[in-house]
């Protein structure tokens, strides 16, 4: 159905019938609970509700501002599920009780991720350190090109790719052209790769021999299912998804001499990352399958509709 952003001006005079219509169909198909995947769709899941009585979930992907919780009604939710205890923390802080919130990680599929070839390499092997996302401040590949100017002034057998490209839109494009610039200016166009957007992300997983990023994200776990082990920063879902220590490194953010420390700690340890990627492995296995994840969100539906 084409649903219109409710606070757009062009939207108002057909957002209402909009949402009839969604609440007729809710009805006609005799559904008895709705969940929203992303918080804007609040509004027309809240009139559903209150037209035909049946309880809702607000699915919260991202972090949010106060002012956000507020403008998308979290309150008026039945229920709220929240990727991580980072995104749970705004609802709370805004009086949402936590009674109503259930944090539930991201899940992968584990047949697609999973490990190419598991194998333990030496010191001199190359290295391949990767970041995956779209080209965006958000996900600070500007940072990024920082961190592998300071490791390649004491690691030779390093390569680092950047996965991903900018959306069409001027400023982030600017972004894009502004990293591409500062590895010229820092003469590593030899050792940073564009890889642009890839629709075999399995296979640029299992490329890499470590994941760092920057911003959280499912991206974790899929780098996980593959054994590559995970550097994060306490942003997102990181903390919910790296077991510091094990599966990876939890960093404070902006902390980029502690990431360039950790990343050339496993490039002259090969057997400690070899360890961490199966620990990584292993991890995703017991705590991010979709099976893991369906029963996980029916529980809380199961309660809802007692």
């Amino acid at each position: 159905m084409k649903l219109p952003p409710w606070r757009k001006a062009s939207s108002y005079p057909i957002r209402h019938i909009a949402a009839v219509r969604l609440a007729n169909l809710t009805k006609k198909n005799k559904i008895k609970l709705i969940h929203s995947a992303d918080p804007w769709l609040n509004p027309y899941v809240k009139r559903v509700r209150k037209r035909l009585n049946i309880p809702s979930i607000s699915h919260v992907p991202n972090l949010l501002t106060p002012e956000q919780v507020e403008k998308y009604d979290f309150e008026s939710m039945s229920h709220i599920i929240a990727i991580s205890q980072k995104s749970k923390e705004p609802l709370v802080n805004e009086g949402i009780s936590t009674q109503k919130i259930d944090v539930i990680t991201n899940c992968v599929d584990l047949t697609l991720f999973q490990p190419d070839s598991i194998t333990n390499k030496t010191d001199t092997d190359l290295f391949i350190v990767g970041i995956v996302g779209r080209i965006e401040p958000f996900k600070r590949q500007k940072t990024f090109i920082e961190i592998a100017k300071e490791v390649l002034q004491k690691c030779s057998n390093v390569r680092f790719h950047i996965i991903g490209s900018s959306f069409n839109i001027p400023k982030l494009r600017d972004y894009e052209n502004e990293v591409r610039q500062l590895v010229l200016a820092n003469q590593l166009e030899d050792v940073v790769y564009f890889m642009g957007d890839r629709n075999d992300m399995p296979k640029a997983m299992c490329e890499l021999d470590l994941l760092v990023t920057l911003s959280a994200g499912s991206v974790i776990a899929e780098a996980m299912a593959c054994a590559k082990p995970v550097i994060g920063t306490s942003i997102g879902s990181t903390e919910d998804m790296i077991l510091d220590g094990e599966t990876g490194y939890i960093l404070p953010q902006d902390s980029i001499e502690e990431i360039v420390d950790k990343i050339i700690h496993l490039i002259k340890d090969p057997e400690l990352c070899f360890q961490m990627g199966i620990a990584a492995r292993k991890h995703a296995e017991e705590n991010f399958s979709i099976e893991k994840y369906v029963q996980n969100v029916q529980q809380v539906y199961e309660i809802l509709l007692d």
